[in-house]
């Protein structure tokens, strides 16, 4: 047997993905959204979730940070069932932030007061601690003049990037994006697509579903790509838009170009 080295060793460890999704089911009632969906995510890479209306994406990445109950299946973070009983969600969405389509801002809270409130409430954090995370996080995103400012007072694209801080303000080992490009004017995308490169830049890892098929051959790792409640098809980014190989997506990437 020849002899390996311990450098030899080191580089030829498994990863081990930071989430795996194991014959994930979900139903609302007689109807299925979720099928066996597995799959895995790998930690300082970029998922882009692409699909048709009605595919499942959103339901799956709501399942990830127990936002939706799951019928059967499991869910490994870092290695833990996030669906025993013994898991405490709150703890879980800590370290799993997530941005919802329509950012779910406090109307009556300031820009400032909006990052703060998750790690004071749920962090336990003293509020000089959260102020300075939550204007560090706003500083990053262009944002250090809103502080003071109502959600109202600001654009969709800067309602965006407030929603952002206010996940990263958390120190998250994992970001998921529910369509971050959805509800913006189409010049603000390329801010969104910025933001998240620079996130990858810094070794965030990332889930994100999304329309936006320049985006996510832009930003993405890897493409998963749902229909029917399942995952038919995953592939690098060049591999999927140049030669799909499942029927479904040959179709969808075909009516996307």
């Amino acid at each position: 047997m020849p002899h390996t080295s311990s450098k030899q060793r080191t580089s030829q460890e498994i990863k081990v993905p930071i989430m795996q999704v194991y014959n994930l089911n979900k139903s609302f009632g007689s109807f299925t959204v979720l099928e066996n969906v597995s799959t895995e995510i790998q930690t300082a890479e970029v998922t882009c979730i692409l699909g048709p209306s009605g595919a499942g994406k959103s339901t799956f990445l709501r399942c990830l940070n127990r936002l939706e109950t799951v019928d059967s299946g499991r869910i490994l973070y870092l290695g833990n069932d996030t669906l025993d009983e013994a898991c405490n969600v709150c703890t879980l969405r800590t370290e799993i932030g997530m941005v919802p389509q329509q950012f779910n801002l406090f109307p009556f809270k300031t820009v400032l007061h909006n990052v703060m409130l998750a790690p004071t409430v749920v962090k336990h954090m003293n509020k000089d601690e959260a102020k300075k995370i939550a204007i560090e996080e706003l500083e990053k995103l262009g944002l250090a003049d809103k502080t003071n400012l109502l959600p109202s007072a600001l654009s969709g694209g800067q309602r965006q990037r407030v929603a952002i801080a206010r996940s990263l303000a958390m120190k998250p080992k994992l970001m998921l994006f529910d369509e971050p490009t959805s509800a913006l004017d189409p010049e603000l995308v390329r801010d969104v697509v910025d933001i998240i490169r620079t996130l990858k830049e810094s070794g965030m890892t990332m889930v994100v579903v999304t329309h936006e098929m320049g985006f996510a051959f832009e930003v993405a790792d890897r493409i998963v790509f749902m229909a029917d409640g399942r995952i038919l098809e995953e592939a690098s980014p060049e591999k999927f838009f140049n030669n799909p190989k499942d029927e479904r997506a040959k179709a969808f990437v075909a009516k996307m170009f």
